[in-house]
């Protein structure tokens, strides 16, 4: 074996070529003519390939030192995915091609989105974890430096961002392959815009995240102050329909979906009765084709119950009110008087609307829990109530005596 300018001759003396080569193949390892006669020089005979590569990777490094040194920027490979330009640094590539049996590590930054997230900043090279942490680092960079800042391409495995009115400002992502991880492969950090009071990235699916905890130290947070804070902590002007969303998706996020909740109502009286032995929770529902259809939920907890009976006078008071929530609905409530003559609920049923019929079932289910089971033993109750809808009628029919 012999070595030339610039690459490595490997001959075979028992074979020969129809060129008159006499068995020498030309192996190219794109070494420099610098590096090549060093070796000479040195007399070290180079027969392994790996230690040919490690030489190979010193001579890149210092070539690309003296270069930045020089023009003050990598030498880099401009290779087109598109319409964007990608630009990957030329001794990465390198080793990642012929990584083989390599001592050399090539890391890229990788986000962190715990520590990151809050203020975000990119480089050429970083990995996300997917796709939805990409958005969000972009969307929290946009609000924290006031930029328009919006994606022209938004595809599970590539995602470009740009800035408006013109801006340089680029970055563009792409799926590793073989990988969930996102790498970002274009990147242009210059902004030529000025700082923007209306940035779109801001939802008040964003603003809900972000003062979840508050709301939920302080439920009942005004929305005015709420936005005049949002606003001076971010430097944004926010309009007050948007804040008010806010509001509502953070008390959803803390309270709990309305909708998924009526879906564990089962399991809430089923709770109630294992803790509170000798309860009563009775859910009414109506069969519409397939499906049921609630109409109502009564609960009458035993200890309360047996409270009212061996504490409190025979008297009870019957009343509803509307419910304010997202399927409205009337809550109807009996309570009593203890001893200090103050009000003691033992009971209590939500229905879809206040009627005789609603009435009647709620007044039947309290005159089983207190043993009144005909109208002679209901002589001596006393009712009070305020004439609502079929309340009275619901009474006189139950309580003939009373």
């Amino acid at each position: 074996m012999s070595i030339r300018s610039g690459h490595v001759v490997e001959c075979d003396t028992d074979s020969s070529t129809i060129d008159g080569s006499d068995g020498c193949e030309e192996v190219n390892h794109a070494t420099s003519n610098r590096w090549a006669e060093g070796a000479e020089e040195d007399g070290f005979a180079i027969i392994d390939l790996n230690e040919l590569y490690r030489r190979n990777v010193q001579s890149i490094e210092g070539t690309s030192m003296r270069r930045d040194t020089q023009e003050g920027s990598s030498m880099r490979r401009d290779t087109e995915v598109g319409d964007v330009g990608l630009y990957v640094d030329t001794l990465s590539d390198n080793v990642d091609l012929l990584n083989v049996d390599s001592q050399v590590e090539y890391t890229h930054p990788e986000f962190d989105a715990e520590v990151d997230m809050e203020n975000p900043t990119f480089k050429l090279g970083m990995c996300f974890s997917n796709a939805k942490e990409f958005r969000g680092a972009v969307r929290n960079y946009a609000i924290k430096n006031e930029k328009q800042v919006r994606f022209t391409k938004n595809a599970p495995n590539k995602l470009r961002a740009v800035c408006f009115d013109g801006c340089g400002w680029l970055i563009y992502a792409s799926k590793v392959q073989r990988e969930q991880t996102l790498q970002v492969k274009t990147f242009n950090p210059v902004h030529t815009c000025n700082r923007a009071l209306h940035v779109p990235q801001v939802s008040s699916k964003w603003s809900a995240n972000k003062y979840c905890d508050r709301l939920r130290n302080n439920p009942t947070w005004p929305s005015a102050s709420m936005k005049k804070t949002m606003e001076s902590e971010n430097v944004l002007k926010l309009s007050r329909t948007m804040v008010y969303r806010a509001g509502v998706t953070t008390m959803s996020m803390v309270t709990g979906n309305e909708k998924e909740q009526f879906g564990i109502l089962r399991s809430y009286c089923q709770a109630l009765l294992d803790s509170n032995a000798g309860s009563t929770c009775v859910i009414k529902s109506e069969q519409c084709e397939d499906q049921f259809k609630f109409e109502g939920v009564y609960i009458c907890l035993d200890a309360l119950r047996r409270g009212f009976l061996e504490g409190c006078r025979r008297f009870v008071g019957f009343d509803g009110c509307h419910l304010s929530s997202g399927y409205k609905g009337i809550l109807l409530a009996v309570v009593g008087l203890d001893g200090n003559d103050q009000m003691y609920p033992f009971a209590w049923a939500i229905v879809g609307q206040e009627t005789y019929k609603t009435w009647h079932w709620f007044i039947s289910m309290i005159a089983e829990d207190l043993g009144i089971t005909d109208s002679a033993n209901s002589k001596s109750w006393t009712f009070m109530c305020d004439k609502q809808k079929g309340l009275v009628q619901a009474l006189a029919n139950l309580m003939p005596e009373a």
